[in-house]
C-alpha cells in the first residue's frame, strides 16, 4: 500500500499498538458516531487507501455526501 496520504480515506486510523488486536492489522476505519470497522485486506488495498474511497457508501454517509449505492467495503 504505497499510496500518497492524500489518497487515503480520512476515516482510516493507523494502528499503533498492534498487539491489542486479535489479528494484526495496519489500519482500521473509525467514522464519527459509528463502530470501529476493520476492512478486509482487499478492501483496504483497493478502496480505502486509494481515491476509490470517494465512491464508498459508508464514506459518503459519514461525509454528508449524497449516496446512490448501498454501503460497500470499508
Amino acid at each position: 500500500m504505497t499510496s500518497e496520504p492524500d489518497d487515503r480515506c480520512p476515516f482510516l486510523v493507523p494502528v499503533i499498538a498492534d498487539r491489542l488486536w486479535l489479528y494484526p492489522v495496519g489500519m482500521y476505519c473509525h467514522r464519527p458516531g459509528q463502530s470501529v470497522r476493520v476492512p478486509a485486506p482487499a478492501t483496504l488495498a483497493g478502496v480505502c487507501v486509494t481515491r476509490a474511497y470517494l465512491a464508498c457508501g459508508r464514506y459518503q454517509a459519514s461525509a454528508g455526501a449524497p449516496t446512490g449505492a448501498p454501503p460497500q467495503g470499508g
